[in-house]
């Protein structure tokens, strides 16, 4: 469908274009409130002073899309494919874009006041002089994101990890950092983190964080050997890789961790829920699993050696 039957068709009052075909669609100076494009491919669309307030364009493909000067008020943008987009003065206030994904996009100033982008992923991204003040960015995978002269004041960040996460000139005062997990952020010292909220979050190194925070004092958890981790909610968290040997994750919610080619020798996990964790090429010298819930853990390839397996029995292979 070309850009002309679309807009007749909006016009004698039809609102439901969902899962239909609108690759390199190009509209300008239109209003579509409330439209449903849910579903839809507009890949490479140009939109231009385009008013979707309140439309629904759950689970479109907008890949590569470009759009300029439009609103997305109270949209629904959730389960959004965004890779690729470039975006430049758009108003997303209170829209839903829960599990969106941001692969080498740029957004320019931009309005996300109160937008929901709980588990959006981004990477190799940049927002720019963009106002996400108030957002939820809750349980999401930021690596390689740029937030350059960003205001992020009271924005949800909890339980979200960010690897190399570059955030110069941007504000995040009263921002709820808790159980995030920082493996690599730089550009405190341009930034305002004034009564940020660092209670659980997890660090593996102390240029990671601000300059003047006492990791201890703001409740932060250092990850690394004989870390202790016990009781926390770490599920779906990335430790691959990581020497973590007497580390205490007894009681913890490791449901979806991804504990592959870790060193996990003398690791207590009394316990603890690792229900769908990927264990594979772990070392588990030593471990203790006693009680713990390892239901669909993939173990493929792991070193027992004088482990406790969660009914108690001792287990020892010489391959896996």
């Amino acid at each position: 469908m070309n850009s002309d039957e679309l807009i007749q068709r909006y016009q004698a009052g039809e609102r439901d274009f969902s899962g239909m075909e609108f690759r390199y669609l190009e509209l300008s100076n239109i209003s579509l409130e409330e439209i449903n494009l849910g579903n839809c491919n507009l890949s490479r669309a140009k939109l231009q002073n385009v008013n979707l307030d309140n439309a629904n364009l759950s689970n479109a493909q907008l890949v590569s899309a470009e759009v300029v000067f439009s609103t997305f008020r109270n949209a629904n943008l959730s389960h959004v494919n965004l890779e690729g987009i470039y975006w430049q003065n758009l108003d997303l206030t209170n829209a839903d874009l829960t599990d969106t994904s941001y692969d080498h996009s740029t957004i320019d100033n931009s309005n996300f006041t109160n937008a929901n982008l709980n588990q959006m992923g981004g990477f190799q991204s940049t927002f720019d002089n963009c106002n996400l003040t108030g957002a939820n960015i809750s349980h999401a995978q930021l690596s390689e994101v740029t937030f350059d002269n960003c205001n992020l004041s009271n924005v949800n960040l909890s339980h979200t990890t960010f690897y190399d996460v570059y955030i110069q000139g941007s504000n995040f005062s009263n921002a709820d950092f808790s159980n995030a997990h920082i493996k690599g952020m730089s550009g405190w010292s341009e930034a305002n983190y004034t009564d940020v909220n660092f209670q659980d979050a997890l660090y593996l190194d102390l240029e990671d964080l601000p300059p003047d925070i006492d990791p201890n004092e703001a409740g932060l958890m250092f990850v690394g050997p004989e870390t202790d981790l016990s009781g926390k909610d770490l599920r779906n968290i990335d430790l691959s890789e990581y020497e973590l040997c007497s580390a205490n994750f007894s009681n913890a919610n490791l449901s979806g961790a991804n504990l592959s080619d870790t060193d996990l020798n003398d690791a207590n996990f009394t316990n603890a829920n690792l229900e769908n964790a990927d264990l594979s090429y772990s070392n588990l010298t030593n471990a203790n699993f006693t009680n713990a819930n390892l239901n669909n853990a993939n173990l493929n390839n792991v070193i027992f050696d004088n482990t406790i397996m969660p009914d108690g029995s001792i287990r020892s292979d010489e391959e896996e």
